[in-house]
């Protein structure tokens, strides 16, 4: 499968070296694709680095694993429509050096909304970098939580679960 990742920091680019060494292509992509060349090498052969609308074009499959506050300029540097996009975002933002959660927010609801012909699934914002990074393919894995509305998307995105090393637990639908 061709998958994009939209911010290839901590959660981004360890999730997609997940998916790469289980045999995925991967398109890395940032604000800043020039400054992914260690990753690039880390991840292997399947991945190569690039601009968002780079990604976007390549995958059907989009990883949004950017800070809450910067998803707007993430999303308007490509188009979604018909992409399954996997939302890894939280609703925090940056206030006087301050990291602060947004209350009665749910990001994925607000994406979904914000690309209304993407298929949004909600998933990979439950577990911390580390966790990715170090417990995947345990014998007795992580319950990795995700939730959507449209089935074929979440299928997907069960199968890509799975392929990181962990067990993936439908949450819930949601309705756009």
């Amino acid at each position: 499968m061709k998958i994009g990742v939209i911010g290839a920091g901590g959660i981004g680019g360890t999730v997609g070296t997940l998916w790469a060494k289980a045999g995925h292509e991967v398109l890395f992509s940032s604000r800043n694709p020039d400054q992914l060349t260690d990753l690039v090498v880390t991840a292997g052969a399947n991945t190569k680095a690039g601009t968002i609308a780079q990604a976007t074009a390549f995958a059907n499959v989009i990883l949004l694993a950017v800070y809450y506050w910067t998803t707007d300029a993430a999303i308007a540097a490509g188009s979604l429509d018909e992409k399954i996009l996997i939302d890894a975002t939280n609703p925090y933002i940056r206030e006087a050096d301050k990291i602060i959660r947004v209350t009665d927010t749910s990001s994925g609801l607000e994406l979904a909304a914000k690309v209304p012909n993407a298929k949004v699934v909600k998933a990979y914002n439950t577990l911390p970098t580390a966790t990715f990074a170090n417990e995947a393919r345990r014998a007795d894995p992580y319950a990795l939580f995700y939730c959507g509305d449209d089935a074929p998307a979440k299928a997907i995105v069960a199968h890509l679960i799975a392929d990181s090393g962990f067990a993936g637990v439908i949450s819930a639908n949601w309705s756009k």
